[in-house]
């Protein structure tokens, strides 16, 4: 990431999605770019690893230069104090985040032995998502759906055969794996 954004024109500001770093060892660090001047937005949310996803709360860093601009056109008072107070105090919670990834990665290690066993293509993932190759994944999304399990088709995405699916306990897990297999049928 950093020689790609090291090799952009100068008049190219490069935004980087970080909404998953906290999952991945180690995380990603754009800062030396931005300590270089290079024209960088990182963003990361308190929706992924931190579960506020209904506080909407997120944030930004770069260069002084851009934070700048982008605080002319931010609309003011566009995170509550709720918000803020959660993601602070989310931020202090490390015994949370860490069991956070310590789950995430067991389910991810659950789902892709289950993929295997259905012999099924996977992307394999650090994220609290993976995505699996089912064939037909309107039907398969559709069939899971009846079931009681939700995923997402990935067709819009120009992935027909694929879904991706969020990574739950190993009991959800279990489940989601059983209904694909009777899906799959």
């Amino acid at each position: 990431m950093l020689a790609f954004a090291r090799a952009l024109p100068d008049h190219v500001v490069a935004v980087f999605d970080e909404a998953y770093a906290e999952y991945v060892e180690p995380a990603p660090d754009l800062r030396p770019l931005i300590r270089e001047g290079r024209k960088v937005v990182c963003l990361r949310t308190f929706s992924k690893i931190y579960g506020l996803a209904s506080l909407r709360v997120g944030y930004g860093y770069a260069g002084a230069d851009i934070i700048a601009l982008l605080n002319r056109v931010r609309q003011p008072f566009n995170v509550n104090a709720i918000g803020q107070a959660a993601a602070l105090a989310a931020l202090d919670d490390r015994e949370f985040t860490e069991k956070c990834i310590r789950e995430n990665r067991a389910g991810l290690q659950q789902l892709e032995a289950g993929f295997r066993a259905l012999a099924r293509e996977f992307v394999p993932s650090v994220a609290n998502f993976i995505m699996v190759k089912v064939g037909d994944g309107a039907r398969v999304f559709d069939a899971l759906q009846r079931r009681g399990v939700i995923v997402r088709p990935m067709k819009s995405y120009g992935m027909p055969e694929w879904l991706r699916i969020t990574v739950g306990s190993r009991a959800q897990n279990e489940r989601l794996l059983a209904e694909l297999k009777s899906a799959l049928v």
